[in-house]
């Protein structure tokens, strides 16, 4: 009878006790938990965009030039298909074009790990784009001294539609391509507002036609050639959010290649 007295259960306040720390773990957890999803999430889609480049570059060395890029009723086919003067000078990675696996969106357009078109811009120098045919005006009729790609990439948001604002560091000003994923956030943002004007620069403010029969969405590309790379930031960061991923080429790299391959003299 006295072991039975002395028996008791958890108080209301200890019990209290238990939950707020259950609680802290949890929340511990899944914060760690959903800090390594976006990291894992990050890394494919780097890889994934590196395969994209090494994809274009392959497709310069087989055909002389490089793709034009996609819209959103091109079915993943760079437009127009063939080359020449592109549809759009900023637009969608041509991912039936190349040839690569992955995940299409009903607008066929390549999409990250986010589901997100990844965007694709080429240089307004449309001799790059051009058929190599002998007489088309592609690379190989033009020659090296006469090619200039033009688009730039800074390490922050430019005042200036041309080239990197003073202070601000130029990455390149001479890049043939760029493939370009917007992030966790996508096409949701788009502003130039400070502190968040970086991802403003990359995201643009130039609306495609949307695709009644598709995705029925109006996406947003640039609309200059001046694009921002610098180092994740989150939503809290004092310099504002920027989460893109970005990566181009050298034109030295593209041209070896090309010289390699033959399609260039």
């Amino acid at each position: 009878m006295k072991n039975n007295m002395n028996t008791r259960g958890f108080t209301l306040v200890e019990l209290a006790i238990v939950l707020v720390i259950i609680g802290v773990l949890l929340s511990g957890f899944i914060g760690t938990l959903a800090s390594r999803i976006e990291i894992t999430q990050r890394d494919n889609t780097k890889e994934q965009l590196e395969d994209i480049k090494t994809a274009i570059l392959g497709f310069a060395g087989a055909h002389g030039r490089l793709p034009c890029p996609t819209t959103t009723t091109g079915a993943g086919q760079e437009q127009p298909v063939g080359g020449g003067v592109c549809a759009l000078q900023h637009g969608f990675v041509p991912g039936k074009t190349l040839g690569l696996n992955g995940a299409y969106n009903k607008d066929g357009l390549l999409i990250d790990t986010w589901s997100n078109p990844i965007r694709y811009s080429v240089t307004t120098d449309s001799v790059f784009t051009t058929d190599s045919t002998p007489g088309a005006g592609g690379m190989k009729d033009m020659g090296m001294a006469a090619l200039t790609p033009d688009l730039v990439v800074c390490d922050g948001n430019s005042a200036s539609n041309v080239d990197c604002s003073a202070g601000i560091n130029k990455l390149t000003d001479n890049a043939p391509f760029i493939v370009l994923s917007l992030g966790k956030d996508g096409s949701d943002f788009v502003t130039n507002i400070a502190p968040n004007s970086d991802q403003g620069e990359n995201a643009g403010e130039a609306a495609v036609v949307a695709n009644a029969a598709g995705e029925n969405l109006a996406y947003t590309v640039g609309n200059n050639r001046v694009f921002v790379s610098k180092s994740f930031s989150g939503v809290g960061a004092t310099a504002g959010q920027f989460d893109d991923l970005i990566v181009w080429e050298s034109p030295y790299i593209l041209y070896s290649q090309m010289i390699e391959a033959g399609q260039l003299p």
